[in-house]
């Protein structure tokens, strides 16, 4: 007790009367500190310790197929694809097998499914490390968000209240406790997003071209992870748009350098590395393109090829980029130089598919809209309605869908495990206060946030808006909070500061916690995994004992699959 009387002590700031600082009680790396405990102690009490049954829809569907990947057996989960968790997982089962810390990481150790006693012994142990992998990677996730927002707004003050406010949405609350392709996917976009305005925020600077590659790769890895981050790809030339650089920036004594002869040679280079990127990643570009009639994967067609809405993708983003240059007098060459660092590090992120290649795997990535369209489908017949893109069944999805999102943000209307509706409300109010002072600049930035925001999470009603999709647009809210509280520096110092902050902390406690505490009380048996739609996705591990005996049609049919005893 005494260690953490010195340490609270220790990371503690000074008192103070300022309605704002009153909020962040704790010093910088004290943020840390506390955010982190707060993660971990949910963790142990509603996490850790669930059964490995509890959360089946992904939990049991990535340890299966990492111990797949371990015993050197094709993935068979790629439905969007999950194939960077999947990866990741296996070679944390690798790590964590070497020093004796599970009994199991290949399926070949795997005990038979019928053997109840043995398989739960071997099976909940390599479920655990999964979600202590989660929780590792929700962590680094936040940490990563703090750094760039600290960066962004330039106060860390507002960054260490922005981590907590991601750490306990309602997205991170589930994800970090289970394994979901979401909190990786969602967690590289917003890190790739926020390098790429804080690039834009600096000015000409000579290293800005890396960034857009850096994020560019980070973007392609989470493509690996889930396909929805193609909605986001889509709305970046939104996103970007209105940030420009600030006053500092432009005063930069490294402003001529994309004006000098020199940059030519960094043109050069940056041409050198894309061909090279582009010939090594050839081969997997043509197997994505590839028609699908041989994929193992569902996918319903679409109007336009792939490489089609693929091209047009690429011409907006390159409009955008344009525009961008136009509008912030960015250098020609630096502009080119970007172009041609985004391509490379798209080409370079598709090469960790080659890690454990697996076609379907690339053909998923390659074909986010057929994929995402035919999960959509399965939870809304409308959309495959008709064949008119007007017809009266999709008509009345979309308006559902836009009463549905509107409902959401009014939390009575429709309540979710989703705290972030209330600093919704904030940045709504703020944003106001903005335009009645007419900084537009600051108005535009919050309004591209949140306008993708609500765009994306009304594609997302495709699957009714689950609460793992939460993690896609959050962290857009939070963002803008901070930019409005950094831009509105008095709104720091009003009296109702501090109650509205304290409010805004206690709800995101309180909500977030909700379905993981409801999880805990759950007192289902392993039966949920005699899903239908569930047991498709572990099938070598044969029929299991609690089950009810499958149907005679179902008995002829599983002679020709894979089981455990293959």
């Amino acid at each position: 007790m005494a260690g953490a009387a010195r340490l609270m002590q220790a990371i503690r700031i000074r008192d103070t009367k300022q309605p704002f600082d009153r909020l962040v009680r704790f010093n910088w790396p004290g943020q840390f500190i506390v955010i982190f405990a707060g993660m971990l102690v949910s963790f142990l009490i509603a996490g850790l310790w669930f059964p490995y049954w509890r959360i089946a829809d992904m939990d049991m569907f990535v340890v299966y197929n990492a111990l797949l990947l371990n015993a050197h057996l094709p993935q068979e989960y790629v439905a969007h694809p999950a194939y960077l968790p999947i990866l990741l997982l296996s070679y944390w089962l690798r790590a964590l097998h070497a020093i004796g810390l599970i009994p199991i990481d290949s399926f070949d150790g795997v005990p038979p499914i019928g053997n109840q006693g043995a398989f739960a012994a071997a099976w909940t142990p390599a479920t655990q490390a999964g979600r202590v992998l989660s929780l590792i990677t929700a962590m680094a996730i936040v940490a990563a968000f703090m750094y760039l927002l600290r960066a962004l707004v330039r106060d860390w003050r507002i960054a260490g209240f922005g981590g907590f406010l991601l750490a306990f949405s309602g997205g991170m609350a589930m994800e970090m406790r289970a394994m979901r392709p979401e909190l990786l996917a969602a967690g590289l976009f917003m890190i790739a997003l926020l390098m790429l305005l804080i690039a834009a925020k600096r000015g000409e600077r000579p290293w800005r071209p890396a960034v857009v590659g850096i994020a560019s790769l980070l973007i392609t890895l989470g493509m690996q992870s889930k396909v929805q981050v193609f909605f986001l790809i889509c709305f970046l030339p939104i996103l970007l748009l209105p940030f420009g650089p600030d006053a500092t920036a432009k005063a930069n004594v490294q402003a001529g350098f994309w004006h000098a002869r020199k940059a030519w040679a960094a043109v050069a280079a940056a041409a050198l590395a894309t061909a090279v990127a582009v010939y090594l990643a050839k081969d997997l570009l043509s197997l994505g393109f590839a028609p699908t009639d041989h994929a193992d994967v569902g996918l319903l067609p679409l109007r336009v090829s792939a490489a089609t809405y693929w091209s047009l993708l690429a011409a907006w983003l390159a409009f955008g980029m344009a525009a961008y240059c136009l509008m912030w007098r960015v250098a020609a060459l630096e502009g080119l130089v970007a172009a041609l660092a985004a391509v490379a590090g798209c080409m370079i992120g598709l090469l960790a598919l080659y890690a454990r290649l697996q076609p379907d795997n690339a053909i998923v990535v390659f074909h986010p809209l057929e994929t995402m369209l035919s999960w959509a489908s399965a939870s809304d017949p409308r959309l495959t309605a008709g064949h008119s893109l007007f017809d009266p069944a999709r008509i009345q999805f979309l308006m559902h869908a836009i009463a549905g999102v509107i409902a959401r943000r009014t939390f009575i209307l429709h309540s979710s495990p989703r705290p972030t509706i209330f600093l919704e409300w904030f940045v709504i109010a703020a944003t106001f206060i903005a335009a009645r002072r007419r900084q537009w600049q600051l108005v535009a930035c919050v309004a591209a946030l949140m306008l993708t925001d609500w765009g994306v999470d009304l594609l997302d009603m495709g699957r009714r808006l689950q609460e793992g999709y939460f993690l896609f647009t959050d962290p857009l809210t939070i963002i803008a909070a901070a930019l409005l509280i950094a831009g509105l520096t008095d709104l720091q110092q009003r009296r109702w500061t501090y109650p509205v902050g304290i409010a805004l902390v206690v709800a995101h406690i309180v909500v977030s916690q909700a379905e993981p505490i409801k999880h805990a009380l759950r007192s289902d048996g392993p039966q949920v995994l005699c899903n239908e739609g569930y047991l498709i996705f572990y099938r070598r591990l044969g029929w299991p004992p609690f089950c009810p005996p499958r149907p005679q049609s179902q008995q002829s049919s599983a002679a020709t699959a894979p089981s455990q005893f293959d």
